[in-house]
């Protein structure tokens, strides 16, 4: 049986220091793991420390998965650390991660796997090979655009960071995001605590523990009701609405009353407040449109309106279209345009304003380290598009075609009311307030941003 080896290295303008730092701390594992093949862990031992050991679930087809137990050694503190498998799909299998410095202030971080197929699976190893070419690909470029956005505040003191709804696709990517810059994160929990790292509260009985906030420099409110599952019946606009307002309101009134409260408070709201803005360019300064999402955006921001008098720091993040197949719009786009049925909506005229998961990530940490931003905030791309111009570029991004347009009386029969409001509105939204504040975005393109999500 013979031995396969793959190796991808990438050249990094960091020092071997501070790239393997990242590698060692919370969160990397889970930063790395491809959307297209999210592996979930079962369980996991201590760190990249000889002897740790992660048990992990990989996906196959459907609902199905393989158990992977995987080992750590070879550890040398800033240069390099090895899992190889325990039990799991191959023969044998041994990957080495390693920093190589060129000079103090650059280093080259190298995979080398080595396997070995089972002798029924040889004949898949193009597949794997390409597989884990586009793997690779992903993860060094997660790793350097982490490093860039980190580098930015890296001489900031860290913080103690509260996030509610951070088992959501962004607020789980946001927690892995600043645990790897150094941040400690504590999750705010609607059931029994199960570690230190998770603090309960329940927005429905109206419970929050002034105690909460013990230690806490940063509060970050992710929560929020999905607005794209199901029709808006009455009872469904009711959920979004008090879902947001109703916990928004708790956690303002109660940091409110604290004789010493967090530093910063960042509050998620959505583009959704301007509502149709047809081909008008809007930005903070824009009053607020019509209709359901700039009702509830509005009542949404309003509730934490009375943390205006509190000695802290609010921003009211005004969020996008959120690019990433983990989750949200993009998740939901992507099967079609896989089974070539993919197209423009409507007209296609409407605006969409997005933004690449990587630069929301960004956004959120400019927000906790730039002293100068406060308020409303849009998180979206300094360059919206029409929806014909995001449904070409997510086809050359999959390399399908974008010819089945879905027309908008369809939508609207399917769909109700939030057809017109996600998918037939318009919006084109400007992010003012970043641009001032000097936020530079990695992905400002939409074919770069979509690129880099889906690896």
């Amino acid at each position: 049986m013979s031995t396969h080896t793959f190796v991808r290295e990438g050249e990094y303008p960091y020092s071997a220091a501070t790239v393997f730092d990242w590698y060692s701390r919370p969160g990397a594992f889970e930063r790395l793991n491809a959307p297209w093949r999210p592996v979930s862990i079962v369980h996991s031992s201590g760190g990249i420390e000889d002897g740790s050991e992660v048990l992990i679930k990989v996906p196959v087809i459907g609902p199905f998965s393989i158990p992977w137990r995987l080992r750590h050694r070879d550890f040398v503190a800033g240069v390099q650390f090895v899992d190889e498998q325990v039990t799991g799909p191959f023969k044998s299998w041994r990957h080495i991660h390693k920093v190589i410095a060129i000079n103090e202030r650059s280093c080259r971080f190298r995979d080398e796997i080595t396997f070995e197929l089972p002798p029924l699976f040889s004949l898949g190893k193009g597949f794997l090979l390409r597989d884990l070419d586009r793997l690779f690909r992903y993860r060094h470029n997660v790793l350097g655009a982490d490093l860039a956005l980190h580098s930015r505040w890296a001489e900031q003191p860290r913080k103690s960071i509260l996030v509610s709804g951070s088992s959501g696709f962004v607020g789980s990517a946001l927690t892995t995001f600043l645990t790897t810059a150094g941040d400690t994160v504590i999750r705010l929990v609607r059931r029994a605590p199960k570690s230190p790292q998770e603090r309960y509260w329940d927005p429905q009985q109206r419970l929050l523990d002034p105690s909460v906030f013990d230690g806490i420099d940063v509060v970050i409110h992710l929560g929020g009701e999905d607005i794209s599952r199901g029709r808006w019946t009455a009872e469904k606009k009711s959920r979004i609405r008090e879902s947001r307002v109703l916990s928004t309101t708790l956690l303002s009134q109660t940091i409110a009353k604290l004789t010493k409260p967090p530093g910063v408070v960042i509050m998620a709201s959505a583009v959704g407040y301007y509502g149709d803005t047809g081909n008008k360019v809007v930005d903070e300064s824009s009053t607020r449109g019509k209709g359901f999402l700039s009702d509830t955006s509005e009542a949404w921001e309003g509730a934490s309106q009375v943390l205006l008098d509190a000695p802290l720091r609010l921003v009211n993040l005004r969020i996008g279209t959120v690019l990433s197949p983990r989750g949200g719009a993009l998740k939901k786009m992507i099967p079609p345009f896989l089974a070539f049925v993919g197209g423009p909506l409507g007209s296609g005229a409407q605006y969409m304003s997005w933004i690449a998961l990587q630069d929301l990530l960004g956004i959120f940490e400019h927000a906790i380290y730039s002293s100068t931003l406060r308020g409303p905030v849009n998180a979206v791309s300094p360059r919206a598009v029409t929806n014909s111009e995001f449904t070409k570029a997510l086809a050359r991004a999959l390399h399908r075609p974008a010819l089945l347009r879905a027309p908008a009386a369809a939508l609207r029969a399917i769909l109700g009311e939030m057809a017109d409001a996600l998918l037939l509105a318009s919006s084109r939204v400007m992010p003012l307030q970043l641009i001032k504040d000097g936020y530079q975005f990695l992905y400002p393109e939409l074919d770069a941003a979509l690129r880099g999500e889906l690896g």
